[in-house]
């Protein structure tokens, strides 16, 4: 089963990274196949290169990033609401003429039609929120 992931919950005000981690590493070791993992509303806070949790919590950024590099599989960030909440990458630092830019290496952005384009592709979207 080819599967999507939409993680929409903020990195510690929710559940939604980490069980969307658990869920996608259960689901390859399953013998699944994951189309690509959008992050989308406060998802998109774990997109940030900024964050420094603490030794005992949950890196998000960082676990997504070796997961994803593992499987080699897309980590996706909606441009509208990654704007909205201050995560840039390089492309939206030089278009909106700002200092710097915090996108995580392992993450692009992408509109919503990827997210739209993977789910027509998979046979579930399971969503975190």
């Amino acid at each position: 089963m080819k599967i999507n992931i939409l993680i929409a919950g903020g990195l510690y005000d929710s559940q939604s990274a980490y069980a969307g981690l658990r869920f996608s590493q259960a689901a390859i070791a399953a013998g699944h196949s994951i189309e690509q993992i959008f992050f989308y509303q406060h998802g998109v806070s774990i997109a940030t290169q900024l964050s420094v949790p603490l030794a005992d919590e949950f890196d998000g950024s960082g676990e997504w990033a070796a997961f994803a590099q593992l499987h080699s599989l897309p980590l996706v960030v909606c441009v509208s609401a990654a704007e909205r909440r201050g995560v840039i990458g390089a492309e939206q630092q030089a278009e909106h003429a700002k200092q710097s830019s915090n996108l995580h290496p392992a993450f692009s952005i992408a509109g919503l039609g990827a997210l739209h384009q993977a789910s027509l592709s998979s046979d579930r979207t399971v969503t975190f929120k």
